[in-house]
């Protein structure tokens, strides 16, 4: 009985909405066009712009009745429970209606057009997007069922991704180049050189070693030879040795260049007997035997120039003849060398000067002794590293740590400087061992890497406070561990930092892509080619063809650029490219296919992706 009484109740409630009341326009709401003006809503910037567009039918919407329409009306999955929320709302009037909105003709009918945003949230990304309408007049009321107008609001602006590059600093700890850099700090060792040059001269058309020579006896030349050897006894570390060889260009070319060949073996065999000796003086006044003495191994640069045109041009402007300057200007306008040398044998009989003063010294050879004004040269330096680094200096050990490639050596060298008593408090040893270990979470995605990188960058930060490459790398750190706003505030305070500052154009124009500014991303990166970020920013703002070109030329393509290529393919409406570059991405990350699942980029690829 209750439950007839119940079921009468309900009939009558039926039987007034679908009476003289709004019953009519409930049966005809179906002929009420609701659409959304572009299906495909995206997050730009945290706002979801929208335009929902409609037409109501002549004789619908009655004089004194009203529509509310919840659109757009999300309907979502939060943690696993069913969500609603309406975040936009329509109203449209009948003409005598008291309701504000927007006033709809009786007998014509009429169209209506909203325009607004909302914020986006994440779990909006797989959202329904429904209208749901309810038809009123004075008490009755009847809420319509929810009609789909679309599916998912894409994110692909959170997908800027930074692809870090290791990069070393200058002398001053300035940084070269538009990128996202992890830094080393730096290590401010010097190589300085200094040069000692012995010369000796040969006879005319002779490559003999001859110190009777006029030009070898010479006080200047034999004073030049006494400095050179007192320079090698000195004990410099020797770099190498630039031998140079010369002829004086009267002579036939071809033979003129085997005479400056010959004279630079000369002077290395000159150079070898006088190193020889150095190292057996050496032996005996530290009284080692020489055999157990361990000789540097020299590198020798040849120079066999032969003629000396340059030498014999200069010697003649700073010459004393009146007519140097004829002299000059025939020599110079001949067409050929061998005219050259024709010409300055002509003139050896008119200008003595030219053959007994201007051609002799450039029948020589010169022997330049490079050495380095530190103690060490580069390969003693990466042994004393490992073997004693006692010997070296903080930033020797430093420079050593720049200069090996074997991570397990580096990681060696700067944690021997921070575990020695005089040097632990080196915020580049910590600086760098950090850098260390974010290039080891690279290849390992081990969250522990990450961890220690940031224990280290915290000791260098309260060692070396606002100073920009430690900034960088922590925000590097940060972004890397999806701490994305954090990563943010980190780059502007490198941009800001007191002690070496480092540019940020790149890093902060990847937030524009996240604030929806794409022109304004690309301008800040420099519309860097061949880049995944200006690829990003070029496809959100629908360049698509620019942005295929950028992602082709990316150099070795991770998974992230695969399934940026994947959402281009599917925006293109191009399957065979959803389809292929789906499967290398997820070939490279397996994680890749959930996430496509659920992107609502591939909505109309579920037959790929999956549901």
């Amino acid at each position: 009985m209750r439950n007839f009484r119940l079921f009468l109740v309900m009939s009558v409630l039926v039987l007034t909405v679908t009476g003289c009341g709004i019953g009519k326009m409930v049966k005809n709401y179906p002929k009420v066009d609701i659409k959304l003006e572009n299906e495909d809503l995206e997050n730009k910037g945290g706002k979801v712009e929208y335009t929902i567009k409609g037409t109501v039918p002549p004789k619908y919407l009655k004089k004194k009745a009203h529509v509310e329409v919840d659109v757009p009306y999300l309907v979502y999955d939060e943690n696993g429970n069913a969500k609603t929320e309406s975040v936009g709302k329509i109203v449209l009037v009948g003409e005598k209606s008291k309701e504000s909105g927007t006033k709809i003709n009786y007998k014509s009918g009429g169209t209506f057009t909203k325009t607004g945003t909302f914020d986006y949230k994440e779990e909006y990304a797989n959202a329904e997007i429904d209208a749901v309408s309810t038809i009123a007049q004075g008490k009755q009321s009847q809420t319509m069922t929810a009609r789909k107008l679309g599916e998912g609001i894409t994110n692909t602006a959170s997908n800027i991704d930074l692809k870090p590059q290791v990069s070393e600093t200058d002398h001053d700890g300035k940084i070269n180049g538009n990128g996202t850099f992890v830094i080393n700090a730096p290590h401010q060792y010097r190589p300085e050189f200094i040069t000692e040059t012995a010369v000796i001269y040969f006879e005319v058309n002779m490559s003999n070693l001859n110190w009777g020579l006029k030009l070898n006896k010479n006080k200047d030349a034999q004073e030049n030879i006494k400095n050179f050897v007192n320079f090698l006894y000195e004990g410099r570390v020797i770099d190498k040795v630039i031998i140079y060889g010369w002829a004086s260009p009267e002579g036939e070319e071809s033979r003129n260049q085997g005479l400056s060949e010959k004279r630079f073996e000369q002077g290395k065999k000159w150079f070898e007997q006088q190193f020889d000796k150095y190292i057996k003086d050496y032996a005996k006044k530290n009284k080692i035997k020489a055999k157990d003495l361990k000789v540097p191994e020299l590198v020798f640069e040849n120079h066999a120039q032969g003629e000396d045109w340059s030498g014999f041009e200069t010697a003649v402007e700073k010459s004393t003849i009146k007519e140097k300057n004829q002299i000059l200007n025939v020599v110079r306008s001949q067409s050929s060398s061998a005219a050259r040398e024709q010409k300055i044998r002509e003139m050896t009989d008119i200008y003595t000067e030219i053959a007994d003063v201007i051609l002799p010294p450039l029948r020589r050879s010169e022997i330049s002794l490079v050495c380095n004004k530190n103690n060490f040269n580069d390969e003693q330096i990466l042994h004393f590293a490992i073997a004693n680094p006692d010997t070296l200096s903080v930033n020797e050990k430093l420079y050593a740590g720049f200069l090996t490639k074997d991570a397990v050596k580096k990681e060696s060298i700067y944690k021997e400087i921070i575990d020695n008593k005089a040097s632990q408090n080196e915020w580049r040893a910590y600086n760098n061992l950090a850098v260390a270990y974010i290039n080891k979470y690279m290849t390992t995605k081990q969250a522990g890497d990450l961890n220690q990188a940031n224990d280290y960058l915290t000791k260098a930060n309260a060692i070396s406070p606002s100073n920009g490459i430690v900034l960088n790398n922590t925000a590097i750190v940060k972004f890397l561990e999806n701490d994305v706003n954090g990563a943010k505030i980190k780059f502007e305070e490198a941009q800001k930092a007191s002690i070496f500052p480092v540019p940020q154009n790149y890093n902060l124009g990847m937030y524009k892509i996240l604030d929806g500014d794409y022109a304004g991303a690309k301008s800040m990166m420099n519309n860097k080619h061949c880049d995944y970020n200006v690829a990003l920013a070029q496809l959100l703002n629908k360049e698509y063809d620019a942005a295929k070109t950028t992602l082709d030329c990316v150099q070795n393509p991770d998974a992230q650029t695969y399934y940026l290529k994947a959402v281009l393919g599917a925006r293109m409406k191009n399957e065979a490219d959803v389809r292929a570059n789906l499967q290398k991405a997820i070939e490279l990350d397996a994680t890749i296919a959930k996430k496509a699942a659920k992107d609502p980029e591939f909505k109309r690829y579920r037959n790929i992706t999956g549901k």
